[in-house]
C-alpha cells in the first residue's frame, strides 16, 4: 500500500449491484476539497457555478478522477480515497440505470424535491468533452446540471449556503499500489491546498 504523507490511500470500486453511488448531495463543504462562490468570478477554479441565474440551473463537479479526498474513520482512522475513471464510469452508468437521477439532499440528511437532472457528463478532452471553466479538472471526471425549482433550495444556492456536490454511497475498498500515481496526487492536493489559500487571501483583499 503507498501513502500520501504518511496516511494510506484507497481506490474506491464499483463490484456487484450493492456497490455504486445512490445521491447527490448539495452541500456546503465539497468532498472535492475547494468550495465555490457561485457569483465570483476570481476563482481560479470553480466546483460549482449558477450556469443560467434566470432558469435556475447550477453545473458543476460530482467526482473528481484521480483526486484523494481525505477522510476519517473509527476503523481505518485517517485516510485517503481515490475514485479512478473506470469507476467514476461505471458508478454514473449504474447511478442511470437504477434511475437515482434526480434522488437529492441537503448536507447528506434532508431529502428534496424539485431538483432535477438535466445534463450528466464524463469530461473526455480528446473526445471535446471538455466543461468550460473546469481546466484543471482530470479527465474522467463526473459533472451534472441540475434544475432547481425548489424555492428554498435555490435561495440557499444564490446565497452560498451551498457550495457544492458531494456524493452519497456504498464503494469496496482496495489499497492504492501505484506509487507514481500516489506522487502525482499528492503534487494535485498540494497545488489545489495552495491555490485554495491563493483565492482566499485575494477574497479578503477584494473585500478590503
Amino acid at each position: 500500500m503507498v501513502a500520501i504523507g504518511g496516511i494510506p490511500v484507497f481506490d474506491a470500486l464499483v463490484t456487484d449491484e450493492d456497490t455504486g453511488m445512490l445521491k447527490i448531495s448539495l452541500v456546503d463543504d465539497p468532498a472535492v476539497m475547494t468550495d465555490f462562490l457561485a457569483f465570483d468570478r476570481t476563482k481560479v477554479m470553480q466546483m460549482y457555478s449558477v450556469a443560467d441565474e434566470e432558469k435556475r440551473l447550477v453545473y458543476g463537479v460530482v467526482m473528481r478522477a484521480d483526486f484523494p479526498i481525505l477522510r476519517r474513520s473509527p476503523g481505518l482512522g485517517e485516510y485517503y480515497i481515490v475514485y479512478k475513471a473506470g469507476t467514476i464510469r461505471r458508478m454514473a452508468e449504474k447511478y442511470l440505470a437504477d434511475g437515482r437521477q434526480n434522488d437529492v439532499n441537503v448536507m447528506h440528511s434532508e431529502d428534496v424535491k424539485g431538483v432535477r437532472m438535466v445534463q450528466w457528463l464524463i469530461k473526455d478532452t480528446a473526445r471535446g468533452v471538455n466543461p468550460e471553466g473546469f481546466a484543471d479538472i482530470a479527465d474522467g471526471s463526473l459533472f451534472a446540471e441540475f434544475h432547481i425549482l425548489n424555492d428554498e433550495v435555490w435561495a440557499a444556492v444564490k446565497d452560498g449556503t451551498y457550495k457544492g456536490f458531494s456524493l452519497e454511497g456504498v464503494f469496496e475498498f482496495m489499497p492504492e499500489q501505484d506509487k507514481e500515481a500516489a506522487r502525482d496526487m499528492a503534487k494535485e492536493v498540494v497545488e489545489e491546498f495552495a491555490n485554495r489559500v491563493k483565492n482566499e487571501i485575494l477574497s479578503i483583499i477584494n473585500k478590503l
